[in-house]
């Protein structure tokens, strides 16, 4: 059970320079909600003789939650010396109040049956039907099923000569499904849509504001595995191997819809996704002496992911959000990024920075610019000379900008002196093909240091935000240290182009997806470092006391990577955001 409550009033304040806000907008809010579980679990185990063993498992797993809550809501009290709902304005649009309920259940029946011979072979049978009050009830439940086997060879009589170097051996399968309902996607009133009110003209009124779909059911994985574990020199050094093929099937997607219909999406299930890769685990006891210990783990995995099927539209590859760019041949295009069946998700297509224009001369007369541009650029004509303004339509003229030194000289991929949204040129994915993590352990007597590492290779990121922030932003924000290194006369040489607040000349130098901001997205994060000490056992005794340590622990103390303006390297789509917080904790753990 869980209650929450909030109250907020905003006294007067600046929003900007001159500019007071003295609405006093007031709000308060109450909600609770009540979490049940109930199951019920029955074991079974029986040993048919000395070789076989069996053990069984039937359960059962009620949940349900009800939440319900009211708020209200206003604005225009006289003074800001009462934080209070009841002082605000009285007048029509002032105030406003709500009240709310839902609930979700779950029901859930499942069962394994486990065989082992010898501990050498082995065998796992599960079951589960899972019911769940989101969906339809036509679609509400869902059978998953899966398979597990094992062979222990190291067991086997042809492997003792083996023991001395190989302490374990174990080739492992297995084949399953699994059910999902992405709370992202499915909210209350997803399957059977939802309602607004607006007032126009003095009356109130009702529509649609997201459409039902009734149809949508459990997304589900078909995964397979094989797996090879080993143990050499008395476990001394481990290794885990795996394969995994895993085929997604009615996954969760908002399907953009016609704007005719009144809304933007719709949830719908969409087609087959696979990911397939490789993924293993090595750890060693490097040192195990008597006062010297240091034990060293490492994982990774590969992954390669592909669109397999998608709902039938009627279009090549049966494609969603995809655009046009140049192959590169002539003027031949090809269809490229959002979803395509046949294709890896995640290329990352960009127009190509190839420096800067540093005079006039080196401005292509015949060039003209007319892309559109990103953050509300205006997507002005731009022309190189005047053969370039006069292959501009007499409207295109009239708006028209002269391209300049300190301008961006862009990629133009099929050479025709045109910079169009088809000359954008593939720069990298945004998906790590490797991800992966380190630690390390390293003890002396009582003292210990410890430290975790993760990884992620082999992927493309993008600084979205400095883009933003270096010309595109308005209104009062400060710039950053890189615009100090952009063009000027007295700065030909600068590694960025001409700084112009807010793009206000639409020559989109930075307002649009540029390869000047894409970077390798490769990094290692330093997770956490710790360092620990026991007090030595005669101190703890005369305190009467049984154990006593210290420790101080640093957690996401820094990255080593190319793309050192992302606020968190991990996204490689990255608009900006707040970073994971560095931490020092210090502490002391006492026994008694």
């Amino acid at each position: 059970y869980s209650e929450e409550k909030t109250e907020a009033f905003n006294k007067d304040y600046l929003s900007s320079p001159g500019n007071l806000i003295t609405s006093h907008s007031t709000s308060a809010s109450y909600a609770r909600t009540l979490d049940q579980t109930y199951n019920a679990v029955l074991n079974y185990n029986y040993q048919i003789n000395k070789d076989n063993f069996l053990d069984a498992m039937v359960g059962f797993e009620y949940y349900d939650s009800y939440s319900k809550g009211f708020s209200a809501s206003g604005s225009g009290a006289p003074t800001d010396d009462f934080m209070d709902l009841e002082y605000t304005s009285k007048e029509e649009g002032k105030r406003s109040i709500d009240s709310s309920h839902s609930r979700q259940r779950i029901m859930s029946f499942f069962g394994r049956v486990n065989y082992d011979y010898q501990s050498k072979y082995l065998l796992s049978l599960v079951l589960r039907r899972d019911g769940y009050s989101k969906l339809a009830e036509e679609n509400r439940w869902g059978v998953f099923p899966g398979v597990s086997a094992g062979w222990v060879f190291s067991k086997e009589e042809f492997m003792k000569n083996t023991a001395s170097i190989l302490s374990f051996g174990k080739l492992r399968a297995s084949f399953g499904l699994n059910g999902n309902v992405n709370k992202n996607f499915v909210g209350n009133y997803t399957v059977q849509g939802a309602y607004g009110s607006n007032r126009y003209n003095g009356s109130t009124g009702f529509l649609l504001s997201s459409i039902p779909n009734p149809y949508l059911m459990w997304e589900k994985s078909r995964t397979f595995e094989v797996g090879l574990d080993m143990g050499f020199l008395e476990n001394r050094i481990n290794a885990n191997l795996t394969y995994y093929n895993r085929l997604t099937s009615d996954k969760y997607a908002n399907i953009t819809v016609p704007s005719t219909s009144g809304v933007s999406s719709v949830t719908s299930n969409n087609g087959e996704f696979q990911n397939q890769g490789f993924e293993f685990e090595l750890g060693f006891r490097i040192i195990d002496a008597k006062d010297w210990k240091w034990n060293l783990n490492w994982n990774g995995a590969l992954n390669k992911n592909k669109v397999i099927s998608l709902p039938d539209n009627g279009l090549e590859r049966n494609r969603q959000s995809a655009y046009q760019v140049y192959t590169g041949n002539g003027d031949e295009k090809k269809w490229v990024g959002g979803y395509q069946e046949g294709q890896r998700p995640g290329d990352l297509y960009m127009f190509v920075a190839e420096g800067l224009y540093k005079s006039q001369d080196e401005i292509p007369a015949n060039l003209i610019d007319l892309t559109t541009g990103n953050n509300g650029s205006s997507g002005r004509p731009l022309y190189g000379g005047a053969e370039g303004y006069n292959k501009l339509t007499d409207s295109q003229k009239s708006n028209a900008l002269p391209i300049q030194p300190g301008d961006v000289k862009w990629k133009d991929v099929n050479n025709d002196g045109v910079i169009d949204n088809y000359d954008m040129v593939k720069v990298g994915n945004t998906v790590p093909k490797w991800t992966g993590g380190i630690n390390t352990t390293v003890s002396w007597k009582d003292l210990t240091l410890s430290a975790r590492f993760d990884y992620a290779l082999g992927f493309t990121a993008v600084d979205w935000k400095t883009m933003w922030i270096m010309s595109c932003a308005q209104g009062t924000y400060n710039t950053i240290e890189e615009t100090k290194n952009t063009w000027t006369p007295e700065n030909p040489n600068a590694k960025y182009p001409t700084y112009v607040w807010a793009d206000q000349l639409g020559k989109r130098n930075y307002c649009r997806s540029s390869s000047m901001f894409a970077y390798n997205g490769n990094y290692i994060a330093l997770r956490e470092l710790s360092l620990s000490y026991k007090l030595p056992s005669i101190l703890v005794q005369k305190a009467k006391l049984s154990n006593v340590e210290l420790s101080i622990t640093g957690q996401n103390l820094g990255y080593l990577t190319e793309a050192k303006h992302l606020f968190s390297p991990e996204k490689a789509d990255n608009n900006g955001g707040y970073p994971l917080p560095r931490t020092v904790i210090f502490g002391i753990n006492v026994s008694f």
